[in-house]
Parts: structure tokens; C-alpha cells; sequence
């Protein structure tokens, strides 16, 4: 992505955000059950700022660019950082709440095992009600019983529980399309969706479309991606940005 903004003129800032690269957990190094999203939210909020005071920068003039959990965490920092980005570029975002998406690809899931004879329709009806069980019960911070999921769902929802679920539950208190209201009214928004994302589809980001729409969002607003998975590749580019990615991205950066 830098290099295809940098063939449009665009410096970029990119940064490790917590649990990879140089970063590491950082200063959750020795108690990572504390970290949760909007730590992640400070730390991109941190990078923009750094950006913002290049001298080289033009501060009126700044792009927020994420990738899924990413595209969240620029969508929030859109209607709080000053000034206000110029533009957004949501890609593949995730545009749900956090629970609600991993539903909803468990449930894509169970459906395709139960095509290939690994599940009959009855037990597929049970594994869904469970997924929604599970879901309820993080939500109200109640154990889950997992006596009804398969066990790699199983051990997800423990995990949930775990070390991880201060982090599970912060990003799950989420909900995009409430946040879009804060954007400056103008903002260009770029918003992608791949026809073969099956982690995010296109249809979850419905809401969130209407409501940057209702927020008087600029364009280029959302564009479907033909044959583009969930990490912006293609059958034909396996291992690098896929054209409509690119294209898309340059129409941003353009328009």
C-alpha cells in the first residue's frame, strides 16, 4: 500500500501496532491481559500525530489508510484526531461489531462442513444456537458452555475468555456505523469489499455505508472488489496487492 500511495506522491507512516514486529506487546510485555483495543486505538492515534508534525507534512492534508480491525481504528480516529484527516481509506474494514463477525463466519463455516457430509442439518442448527449461546454469554461476562461446539470453536471461545478477553470485549463494545457521525462532513472515504472475503463480506458492511452516507461522507464511498480475498489478493496476484486494489486506491488518492 505505501508503495502504490508513493507512486501518487503520498509519504506514508507505518507502525508496528502492539503484538508484532519490533513493537512486541511493548508495555504489556509482563501483563498482557491488560491490553485491550483502544490501547491500539492510542497507539495509531500517537502515530498520526507523529506524522501530523513532519515538517515536511501538510496537516490539513493527511490520509488515514487500515486494513480490517484497522479500518475500525482509523474510522474511530477520523472523528476524534485534530485536525481532521482529509480522508479515509477503509479497507475490507471491519464494520460490525467484533462478535457479531465472528458469528457470522462460524456459521459460514459449519454451513460449508454441512455441504461437504461433515455435519447433518440438525447438527449444524445446534453448533449455530451454541455459537449464538457463546456470543451472549462473553457479552454478559458469563462462562461459556461449550459443550455443543466443535472443538476447534471451542477452544476459540475459551481463548475469548482467557488472557485475551479484555481485548475481545472492548473491540466487541464497538459498533462502526455509530462512529461515522464524527467525521468531518466532506471527508473523502474510501470503503472496500472483496467478492471472495470470507472473513469480511461485503454485506457487513451495509450499515456502515449508509450511515457515512447519512455522516455527508465524500467519495469515492464503497467499492466491490471482483474476485479479491480478505488480505487484497487475487487468483492471479496470490502474493501481491491485487489491480482492483490498486486501482481503487489510486482513485483515492486522486479524487
Amino acid at each position: 500500500m505505501a508503495d502504490a500511495l508513493d507512486r501518487d506522491g503520498i509519504a506514508t507512516l507505518r507502525f508496528d501496532k502492539y503484538g508484532t514486529g519490533r513493537t512486541g506487546l511493548g508495555a504489556y510485555q509482563d501483563h498482557p491481559e491488560e491490553l485491550d483495543y483502544p490501547a491500539f486505538v492510542r497507539q495509531a492515534r500517537a502515530a498520526y500525530e507523529s506524522l501530523r508534525d513532519q515538517p515536511e507534512t501538510d496537516p490539513h492534508e493527511l490520509l488515514l489508510v487500515g486494513h480490517s480491525e484497522g479500518a475500525m481504528t482509523g474510522l474511530l480516529l477520523g472523528g476524534t484526531v485534530r485536525p481532521r484527516p482529509a480522508g479515509l481509506a477503509l479497507l475490507q474494514p471491519q464494520a460490525i461489531r467484533m462478535l457479531d463477525l465472528v458469528a457470522l463466519q462460524l456459521k459460514a463455516q459449519i454451513a460449508e462442513a454441512t455441504r461437504q457430509g461433515q455435519f447433518t442439518p440438525e447438527q449444524q442448527r445446534t453448533v449455530n444456537a451454541a455459537v449464538d449461546a457463546a456470543v451472549a454469554s462473553l457479552r454478559e461476562r458469563r462462562p461459556v458452555d461449550t459443550t455443543d461446539l466443535p472443538p476447534a470453536i471451542a477452544r476459540l471461545f475459551e481463548a475469548f475468555q482467557g488472557p485475551n478477553a479484555r481485548f475481545v470485549l472492548s473491540d466487541d463494545a464497538v459498533h462502526p456505523p455509530d462512529t461515522a457521525a464524527a467525521l468531518r462532513p466532506g471527508t473523502k472515504v474510501l470503503l472496500t469489499c472483496g467478492t471472495n472475503d470470507a472473513q469480511v463480506p461485503c454485506v457487513t458492511t451495509n450499515a456502515l455505508t449508509a450511515a457515512l452516507r447519512h455522516a455527508h461522507a465524500g467519495g469515492p464511498g464503497r467499492v466491490t472488489l471482483p474476485g479479491v480475498d480478505h488480505l487484497l489478493h487475487d487468483a492471479d496476484h496470490p502474493d501481491t496487492l491485487a489491480p482492483p486494489v490498486l486501482d481503487a486506491l489510486h482513485r483515492f488518492a486522486r479524487h
